[in-house]
């Protein structure tokens, strides 16, 4: 491996301890939220398959944490000329 190649390996180990961070904010948020309310609401760039990737991890594992199933629900607005959707996690209906 070229010193650029191990540059490019240290570049993403960085950004994977970063995304990892800011994941865990996020779960713990998502968590929060849950147990206040029973749902949280925000808006998402749906057009980054990483973060949305990312922000559904985190609302799964939010559910994890608090020992319950999580539904995650987008909405995508016509109207939306941000390229954004808002996103709707809330505790997954029990069976019947």
């Amino acid at each position: 491996m070229g010193v650029l190649g191990r540059l490019e390996h240290l570049s993403n180990l960085a950004h994977a301890v970063e995304r990892r961070g800011r994941s865990d904010g996020l779960v713990q948020e998502i968590a929060e939220a849950l147990v206040a309310s029973g749902e949280y609401v925000t808006r998402m760039d749906v057009l980054r398959a990483q973060q949305a990737v990312d922000f559904n991890w985190a609302a799964h594992q939010a559910g994890r944490i608090l020992g319950i199933r999580v539904e995650v629900e987008v909405q995508v607005f016509k109207s939306a000329s941000d390229g954004r959707a808002q996103v709707r996690v809330s505790r997954q209906p029990a069976p019947a």
